[in-house]
């Protein structure tokens, strides 16, 4: 009489398993439950590519271009003057155009941002935009080329 094949985990197959799952639920968790830091990142690349946005506008439509930053958002407008009375359209023709910063993201400084119709910043020295969250993220202007970084 042969012996019937048995289905099945054993106690100790069924023990690792679960150890493992545990350990990777203790790594993995704490990553998808605090989304600041991802936030805070995504709204800083968000930034830096409304800004970028801006001075192709202002080179595409030869105008003057500025970009209101204050603590909880960026908007696209065709005059300094705050607040914005002739908003800029945005990439899908949205008007005003307004990235806003999600909770517990603060930008600073406040301050208007501008482009000449050749692209070039109408700022004195390199501009930071400080992204304030779970951690700091830097969206940087250069004086001379308007380049963003």
């Amino acid at each position: 009489m042969s012996a019937r094949p048995v289905h099945g985990f054993t106690l100790v197959e069924l023990i690792v398993v679960m150890a493992i799952a545990g350990i990777l639920a203790a790594v993995a968790m704490p990553r998808l439950v605090g989304r600041n830091g991802f936030d805070s990142r995504g709204y800083a690349d968000q930034l830096a590519a409304t800004v970028r946005y801006a001075q192709k506008l202002a080179v595409a439509q030869r105008r003057d271009v500025f970009v209101q930053v204050t603590a909880g958002q960026a908007s696209l407008c065709y005059l300094a003057a705050a607040p914005c009375t002739t908003p800029a359209p945005g990439p899908g023709g949205e008007k005003p155009y307004a990235v806003t910063a999600p909770a517990g993201v603060v930008l600073s400084p406040a301050t208007t941002l501008g482009f000449d119709a050749g692209g070039r910043p109408d700022i004195a020295a390199t501009l930071d935009i400080l992204v304030n969250g779970a951690g700091t993220y830097r969206v940087r202007v250069e004086r001379e080329t308007g380049y963003v970084h």
